[in-house]
């Protein structure tokens, strides 16, 4: 059997056990599936769950640009910086390990509750990670790349330019996808909290008779970082064709 077939049959047998559960929980516990959809197809008529998440997605995109604009050059100085990796790899360290819901209340007090809140808790959220992989692609750029350049007497902006930011392409997409994952939950962690927009949506199904409007949220979540992480890798083919036999082995299980 093929990939595909194995991955259609593994997603048959995850909802089948899904109705199976959910009719042996009911709905108050755990909704079986075609309760799911059925309430979904109703989410989706409404329309109130789509327009909170274009709403949400617009503001995240915010805090995710940052991110990706601060990241990754710093990524790439501590990367190739001896000076840059002593003075910001301590932060890096503690920050990369703390929960991004630990600090919503100090960001209340300092952004308020709204657009630069949410912005600045998925910059806070997504950043580390992409100066993490980021770093650790500028660390492991072969010697040899950069001694033909010397050999050819290039300049450092010719250096940079032509031989290290190409090989730094695969990572910086990985950084990119990593990071949009992790501002897709900072975002609804951020509006659970202050119970707006598409987290809002959440909160409030949590509080439903039955599950089966939360799980369609949660569903709706899911499919959106699916087609996220599919739209950067393909990008990534796209620009920097060695992108998929860099990382092969190491991403096999995103295919």
């Amino acid at each position: 059997m093929t990939r595909l077939g194995w991955n259609l049959l593994g997603i048959i047998g995850a909802l089948a056990l899904w109705e199976g559960l959910g009719r042996i929980s009911g709905d108050a516990n755990f909704a079986p599936f075609s309760a799911v959809v059925v309430e979904y197809f109703s989410m989706l008529q409404d329309g109130t769950m789509l327009t909170e998440l274009g709403n949400s997605l617009r503001e995240m995109l915010i805090g995710y640009g940052l991110a990706c604009v601060v990241g990754m050059p710093v990524g790439i100085l501590m990367g190739r910086s001896f000076v840059f990796d002593g003075l910001l790899h301590p932060w890096l360290s503690m920050m990369v390990v703390t929960s991004v819901a630990a600090l919503v209340p100090l960001f209340v007090l300092l952004f308020g509750t709204g657009l630069w809140f949410r912005a600045m808790i998925v910059f806070t959220a997504t950043v580390w990670y992409i100066i993490l992989t980021v770093y650790h692609g500028a660390r492991g750029v072969e010697p040899r790349f950069l001694e033909v350049g010397r050999a050819f007497n290039a300049g450092r902006s010719q250096t940079f330019f032509n031989i290290l930011l190409p090989a730094l392409y695969p990572y910086l997409f990985t950084a990119g996808r990593i990071g949009l994952l992790h501002a897709i939950r900072a975002m609804v962690v951020a509006e659970m909290f202050i119970i707006v927009g598409y987290g809002g949506l959440i909160h409030n199904a949590g509080l439903d008779i039955s599950t089966a409007p939360l799980l369609g949220l949660l569903v709706t979540l899911m499919l959106l970082g699916i087609l996220a992480n599919v739209s950067l890798r393909a990008a990534g083919r796209l620009i920097a064709p060695w992108y998929e036999e860099r990382f092969a082995p190491v991403q096999s299980g995103f295919k």
